[in-house]
């Protein structure tokens, strides 16, 4: 599936053309008298971009931040571009259809900066991948029976290894544009493997492994700005994948926009509101194939190479949705609301500056390549602490 190219470049220009506005309107805001000290300094609740954005904010020279996010993420159901499809129809064209996802993730990320021109950033992540599926009947592997009923499949492991450069274009004391060059290492594992409808081991279909495989660029651009008790902010991002993995092949480029605004109410608290949306492609695969379902009849015949691994395939037929490299692609919109805590320098000691934070995300539109697994909801909760090393 692809979103029309048009949409985003009308998107990116709203993006570009707003952040223009607003830094040449804010010029008529307030004098440099009148702007208030709390608009400059990074202790705001809300001076920080919403948890769910990454790579929002550079760092002032020898100030190093630590952070630790935790996601939660739950998928249910099937859908077929807007629609829903059933499990009993999705189990008339394969032997086994997902039902239910949900992943853990805990990411520990550090930012420092060497001169105020530039903040580097690294994020590595400990993901856990559990899915339950329903297979459609019983069929023979090995000379004996066996049923393909309901099953469950687990991974966990390490994730992708994040790489960024963060160049502020901008620096005002009431907004900023900061550029991020970005790149991801694959250090997450693409052959794990569990069974699948069976007593055997399989590598898990592509939802379930940890990493892409690939390098990929992740270059992004963010403004953002704080008037008074507001705040306010837009970043357009993307992920480009550089070569084909080692097990023959590549994940489609991600693009996305996303926009934010957050009101201060004291010191210490800050609420936000967040929309964004995001599309990104079907797989490629190293040798050509052609799409084919199975119907009912053809269930009890199908070989056991349809148990075959996400891989470049060979075959023709896939055992499930989650196999096929054509059905992993969509577009999806989403809002999500949160709250920002810091603790106030005048508290002083270790504690001042610390901060929390948490945002829950749901979705309102999802065009999936499917069938294929539908969001549920997304809830993000994290800590950070920056503070100076000189």
């Amino acid at each position: 599936m692809k979103i029309e190219k048009r949409v985003w470049g009308i998107l990116l220009m709203l993006f570009f053309y707003g952040s223009a506005v607003i830094v040449f309107a804010n010029g008529t805001h307030t004098s440099s008298d009148e702007k208030s000290t709390d608009q400059t300094t990074s202790t705001r609740p809300d001076s920080h971009a919403p948890l769910g954005v990454m790579g929002d904010h550079a760092h002032g020279a020898g100030e190093l931040m630590l952070s630790y996010r935790f996601m939660g993420m739950a998928m249910n159901g099937l859908l077929d571009g807007t629609g829903t499809v059933s499990t009993e129809d999705a189990l008339l064209h394969y032997q086994m259809v997902p039902t239910t996802m949900k992943m853990q993730m805990h990411s520990f990320g550090a930012m420092f900066a060497p001169h105020d021109s530039v903040t580097f950033m690294a994020m590595t992540s400990y993901r856990s991948n559990f899915m339950e599926m329903e297979g459609a009947h019983t069929h023979a592997t090995g000379g004996h029976d066996h049923p393909v009923g309901h099953q469950e499949m687990e991974s966990v492991g390490l994730g992708d290894l994040r790489l960024s450069a963060l160049i502020p274009l901008l620096n005002a004391s009431y907004a900023d544009l900061i550029l991020n060059a970005g790149v991801s290492i694959p250090t997450g594992a693409i052959d794990v493997e569990g069974t699948h409808g069976g007593d055997e081991l399989i590598v898990l279909p592509y939802p379930m492994q940890l990493g892409s495989g690939s390098f990929e660029l992740r270059p992004a651009v963010t403004f953002s700005e704080m008037n008074g008790s507001w705040s306010y902010g837009a970043q357009a991002h993307a992920a480009i994948p550089l070569n084909e993995n080692s097990r023959g092949y590549r994940m489609a480029p991600t693009v996305g926009l996303t926009l934010w605004g957050a009101r201060k109410l004291n010191d210490w608290l800050s609420i936000s509101v967040r929309g964004w949306i995001q599309n990104w492609g079907n797989i490629t695969t190293s040798v050509e194939h052609t799409e084919m379902g199975t119907s009912e009849d053809e269930h009890d015949h199908t070989s056991h190479d349809s148990h075959a691994a996400p891989i470049a395939p060979t075959q023709t037929v896939y055992m499930s949705p989650t196999m096929d490299p054509n059905l992993q692609g969509g577009t999806r919109a989403n809002l999500a609301g949160g709250i920002n805590f810091i603790v106030p320098d005048r508290f002083g000691g270790i504690l001042a500056g610390q901060r929390l934070a948490v945002e829950f995300q749901m979705p309102v539109y999802q065009n999936l390549d499917g069938p294929q697994m539908a969001l549920g909801w997304t809830i993000v909760a994290g800590w950070q602490y920056a503070f100076g090393l000189w």
